[in-house]
């Protein structure tokens, strides 16, 4: 099939999740970070999935609303369930055909929480979504590695860096040889 580079970014990106989740355990995936109030990694997980959650559910109207999530549901907690959720998802992002890649949506722009009246809707597409996926995954993959290097553990070279920066990486360490 062939596939937008996007789609490709989020692939990488989901089958990092998914070899990480795997070589964990389910209490560093549950409590890892959250001394000093700070999120442990399962609620970043979380928060990631919900996006790619909302996103898909979202295609078949054109109308994404990343506002619309769960919010403190099982995958947090739940390591396993976490990473049932990111094999789906890697099944269903690898579906999506080029041929959709302007293929227009609107994505609500909520910014302020606790409002009342209606979100404004902005025009986007299949593509700039996928985007704006990859960045939002890696700067969760960043905080994620952040929490489990200081709790002892070792998530790997190229886990919370972007695909477009692991490949710039390589390209010069050929140039070099």
């Amino acid at each position: 099939m062939d596939r937008l580079e996007a789609v490709d970014g989020n692939l990488i990106v989901l089958h990092q999740a998914a070899d990480l989740l795997r070589r964990m355990d389910d209490a560093t995936y549950a409590t890892a970070g959250d001394e000093d109030g700070r999120s442990p990694v399962g609620t970043h997980f979380r928060h990631v999935l919900d996006h790619y959650r909302s996103f898909l559910m979202g295609l078949p109207e054109g109308r994404i609303d990343y506002d619309a999530r769960e919010r403190h549901g099982p995958v947090e907690n739940n390591r396993s369930l976490a990473l049932a959720t990111v094999l789906g998802f890697l099944t269903d992002l690898g579906g999506i055909p080029r041929d959709l890649a302007s293929h227009p949506l609107t994505v609500s722009t909520r910014s302020v929480a606790d409002r009342d009246d209606a979100p404004d809707w902005s025009h986007s597409s299949i593509n700039r979504e996928l985007q704006f996926l990859v960045s939002h995954t890696v700067h969760h993959y960043a905080l994620i590695k952040h929490l489990l290097t200081h709790a002892g553990f070792d998530t790997g070279e190229d886990f919370g860096v972007a695909p477009s920066t692991i490949a710039a990486q390589r390209h010069a360490a050929e140039c070099a040889r």
